[in-house]
């Protein structure tokens, strides 16, 4: 017959999360701290169910919610009904909001957001349905493993995602990218993109709209392509790809290729409309 513990008040359990290898590799805690009002226990099959302020706690990264489960043994962990995630998601900074929660510690260590998420993360800001995290961290100044200091994220139907070191704020219907050193360092969106752009110190806001976009932290750019259109001030910019470079609030038109039906190839143009009472006003 299983062995079963309940436990009526405040109980604190340690996971053994990570093995001693992984530990020494990653800089990693080896050990986490789950806490609750009241939690059930199978030690046969490794199950909890925790209920009234669950807490699990991992070197500087937290989850609180009101409902959690999960199996000790597979190390994997579920937050139900209003989760708050704070501290350092292994090396960088978190603060996110999300009504259901699912972290797994075994092999790569990776955090899922679902039912909606809005909060910070690295140098970002967003708001989107579901959010997906999973890497080794990128703040860590002492990390023994200098080959894997990035995290990748991924990200469904984003209402808002801003990089606040740049001043661009995307929203698009899928996004994938990577924090580095608890950067945006490079993200690909798609599924209908739209950007807006207003770095500091510059007074007009560049908006651009297109199907797809790739941001280039080292490049210093973000290509925007497929029925782009940038909007800045009385000025309107119409091609097949544009080019956005964040520092200088600048657009570059490119033009595409189209293939014609006889097998030639022509380049697409560019277009820009100015709205010349605008501009006289400004």
């Amino acid at each position: 017959m299983r062995k079963k513990i309940f436990a009526c008040l405040f109980i604190a359990l340690c996971l053994q999360i990570f093995n001693h290898a992984n530990a020494a590799t990653n800089d990693m805690p080896d050990k986490a701290t789950l806490a609750a009002n009241r939690m059930r226990f199978d030690s046969n099959t490794g199950d909890f169910l925790a209920d009234g302020n669950v807490t699990i706690t991992a070197g500087d990264f937290k989850i609180v919610a009101p409902v959690g489960s999960g199996n000790i043994d597979k190390q994997i962990l579920n937050f139900e009904k209003g989760i708050t995630a704070s501290g350092l998601w292994l090396g960088d900074k978190i603060n996110l909001k999300s009504g259901n929660v699912s972290v797994s510690f075994a092999g790569t260590p990776t955090c899922k957001f679902n039912n909606g998420v809005f909060g910070s993360f690295g140098t970002m800001k967003l708001e989107a349905d579901k959010l997906t995290i999973t890497g080794a961290g990128g703040l860590e100044k002492n990390s023994r493993n200098k080959k894997d200091t990035q995290t990748k994220f991924w990200l469904i139907k984003v209402n808002k995602l801003e990089d606040l070191s740049r001043g661009v704020t995307f929203s698009a219907g899928a996004v994938e990218g990577v924090l580095k050193n608890g950067e945006l360092h490079s993200m690909t969106a798609k599924n209908g993109v739209h950007l807006k752009g207003k770095p500091k110190g510059q007074k007009q806001v560049v908006t651009l709209r297109g199907d797809s976009a790739l941001y280039s932290l080292s490049r210093g750019s973000i290509v925007v392509s497929g029925h782009v259109v940038a909007t800045q001030g009385g000025r309107t910019l119409k091609s097949d790809s544009i080019v956005y470079f964040p520092d200088q609030n600048r657009v570059e038109a490119l033009g595409g290729v189209s293939k014609k039906r006889n097998g030639l190839v022509q380049m697409g143009q560019a277009e820009i409309t100015i709205d010349l009472r605008r501009e006289r006003e400004n």
